[in-house]
This record gives structure tokens, sequence and C-alpha cells, in this order.
């Protein structure tokens, strides 16, 4: 009895199992049932972000933009200064968007800024500077400029006196000179383009050798205001004009120390012409040579630490060099011929000067402790008055190889010698000519 209620109960089980699988196949044959996609728990709903760039939410874009900008201004500064500013720009952006169901981007921008200045020396005038110098041409003397190339000859004075000695300024804006047109010989200073002419000194007596201080700010010169060659300085405008030496001989040849704090000089004082130092202002008057000879034209070397100088110590004029002090007086050209009119080069490793030692005067050069000279000049006629320029490349002279006084230039080792000025007239340089 137990087995057929077993028996029944499976024969039932396996009725409903036949029923369910009959149903099963009738929803799948139906055209109008419904079609189900079962969507696993774990798996996110699809998600469409629109961007310049696409992406997907997995997707990382790294946009790197670099923007070079170079930006070049000039600018000239007053007088002689040309500055170059040359700033580069580098500009980096990085935008990174990382695509997610936020939308969240992300730039970052870096700057990096370099500026380089270039500051280019420009002597007065553009390019090689200018040149003042006198002329004759016009039936006396007058004071012209030029070019350094010798074009642009302009008169900047003009009148039936003489007009004489130029010298420019430290800055280049104005020429300090030498003129007779009030009866006898004072101090003027004018522009640079001959405008203002102006008397300085405006006394009756003769006034002479204007000499700038480095500073610009006062002119030291000779007068015989007070009956014999004495020194004196003024302002650069002409006023508080103030005696610096004082006895019955004559003292000259006035030449200020490159810093400004001393003046040169010579005196007969001690009964020969010898060569002395004093401070500024006229204080501490020092004799820095002692011999039986004469010792005159001192000139500073650019440093302040030696001054060059003439002497006929040794029976001819040779030129010698001192320390500022006086100390360790030295002939730099030894030689049975006369050598004059020593000027040193703007770095002080040269020193140009004139020499009859092959027959008439020619232009040498030698190393500042008076080796390795060398003839510059060569001709039948004579060459005169050397001048450097201020950056030492080149030599301004004196020359009457055409016939008559006129001005040219040369590189600093004698090549390239040309004439400036062609006229049938003088033309003359000096010391303080270029700037």
């Amino acid at each position: 009895m137990k087995k057929i209620k077993v028996a029944v109960a499976v024969a039932v089980v396996l009725m409903m199992i036949v029923v369910m699988i009959s149903c099963s196949k009738k929803e799948e044959a139906s055209p109008t049932g419904p079609v189900t996609t079962a969507t696993p728990a774990s798996t996110a709903p699809a998600l469409t972000v629109t961007q310049t760039s696409t992406t997907t939410p997995t997707d990382t874009v790294m946009n790197t933009a670099t923007n070079t900008i170079t930006n070049t201004s000039t600018s000239t500064a007053t007088p002689t200064d040309t500055v170059m500013n040359t700033a580069t720009n580098t500009i980096t952006n990085t935008p990174t968007s990382t695509a997610t169901p936020t939308d969240t981007a992300t730039n970052t921008a870096t700057n990096t800024i370099t500026n380089t200045p270039t500051s280019t020396a420009t002597p007065i005038g553009g390019g090689e500077g200018k040149i003042t110098f006198e002329s004759y041409r016009d039936g006396n003397y007058e004071i012209y400029v030029m070019d350094a190339n010798g074009s642009n000859q302009t008169r900047l004075t003009n009148n039936s006196a003489s007009d004489y000695s130029p010298v420019w300024s430290p800055d280049g804006t104005k020429i300090a000179f030498v003129s007779y047109r009030d009866g006898n010989y004072e101090i003027y200073v004018m522009d640079a383009n001959g405008s203002n002419q102006t008397n300085l000194t405006n006394n009756s007596a003769i006034d002479n050798s204007p000499v700038w201080s480095p500073d610009g700010t006062k002119i030291a010169f000779t007068s015989y205001r007070d009956g014999n060659v004495e020194i004196y300085v003024m302002n650069a405008d002409g006023s508080n004009q103030t005696r610096l030496t004082n006895n019955s001989a004559w003292d000259n040849s006035p030449v200020w120390s490159p810093d400004g704090t001393k003046i040169a000089f010579t005196s007969d004082r001690d009964g020969n012409v010898e060569i002395y130092v004093m401070n500024a202002d006229g204080s501490n008057q020092t004799r820095l040579t002692n011999n039986s000879a004469d010792d005159y034209y001192p000139v500073w070397s650019p440093d302040g630490t030696k001054i060059a100088f003439l002497s006929n110590r040794d029976g001819n004029y040779e030129i010698y060099v001192m320390d500022a002090n006086g100390s360790n007086q030295t002939n730099l050209t030894n030689n049975s011929a006369i050598d004059n009119s020593p000027v040193w080069s703007p770095d002080g490793t040269k020193i140009a000067f004139i020499s009859e030692r092959d027959g008439n005067d020619e232009i040498y050069v030698m190393n500042a402790d008076g080796s390795n000279q060398t003839r510059l000049t060569n001709n039948s006629a004579w060459d005169d008055s050397p001048v450097w320029s201020p950056d030492g490349t080149k030599i301004a002279f004196l020359s009457n190889r055409d016939g008559n006084e006129e001005i040219y230039v040369m590189d600093a080792n004698g090549s390239n010698q040309t004439r400036l000025t062609n006229n049938s007239a003088d033309d003359s340089i000096i010391r303080g000519c270029w700037k």
C-alpha cells in the first residue's frame, strides 16, 4: 500500500512538469508575446559625453599647445647708449579632460618669461662719433664739426674774429673753445650744434686752454688776469671762477686726473719747468719732477695710476712715464732724436707719439712700458698731433702730405690712412676733439 502511494505521487509530479513545458512552448511561439533581455545588475547604463574632442567615459585627452612670443623693442639712450630689450615668453597650455559621469575638466597653464637686455654704447653722432676741429677755409679760424669718416662738415662759429681750440664736454652735448670776438681771448661754450654761444670768462685779460673736468661740471683754464699765467677753475656755466695757483712764476697746462680729484700742471716756480700736481680745489700743490732740465706736457693714464710727460734731462726730448706720486720715472723712447706729444690709448695699454728719428715728424705707437715702438706713418711730409678715437680702434692726425695741413684718420695699426678734410686752407685738431 505504501509503494502504491509513492507511485501515485511520482506520477502526479511528472504530469505537472509536462504541463509546465507545454505552456512554455506556447509563449515562445506567440507572435505578439513580449521579448525580454536580461541585464545583469553589475552593468552600468551607457553614458554619452559630447566635448570639442570626442571621448568616452574612460578616455583621457591631453592637448598641449606651446606658443613662443618674441618681443623686441629698441630704445636709444641719450646721448650715446642704444638699449635692446628682448623678451621671450613661452606659454604651455595643457588641458586634461577626463570624461566621467560628472564630466570634470582641468586646465593648467604655465608661463615662463625671460628678459635679456643688451646695451650697445653708441658714440655721439652715431657710428664712429664726431670730430670737432678748427679751419681757416673761410678766411679766419672758425670751428667746425664732422662725422668721424669726414662727412657732414659743418661750420659752427661764424664771425670775423678767430675761434679755435674746441674741446668736447664729457657727455658730448657742448663744446668749449677760445674766441677773440670780444677784442681779447676769452673762453666760450656752445651747444654741440653751434647754438647758444656764450662768453664764460668775460674780462680784459687773456683766458685760454679750457679743459673739462671728467664729470663735466667744471672747466679748468689759464688766465693772465692777475699779471702772469695762473690756473683757474669755474663751473661749466662760467660761475664761481676761482684762482688755484698763486705765485710770481707762470703755471700752465692743467690736466684733470680721470677721477676728477686732482689736476696735474707745469710751473717754472722753482727756476725751470717742472711737473706738479694739486687737489682739484688748489690745495696740496706738490712737485713731482725735480731736475735741472725741463719737464712738461703731463698726460694722465686712463686709470689715473701713471703720468706720461716730456723731458730733455737726457740731452734731447724724450717721453717718460712715472707713477702718479712722481716715483719710478722712466725713459720710454730713449734715442737721439726728439720724441714728443704722448697720448694714451683709451684702454691704457699703448701710447701714440711723434718722433723725428727717421728725419721728419712721423707718428709712432708703443706699449705702455715703452716696448714694441712701431712707425705708423711713412712719407716725406710731417705727420703730427695724434688723437685716439674713443674706442681705441683709430687715430686721427694732421699731415701736410698733400701740400697743406689737413686732418687724416687711420686704423690703430697704421693701415687705411684716409684724408678727411680737403681744401686749400689749414685744418687742425687738438686733444679732446673726438667724441
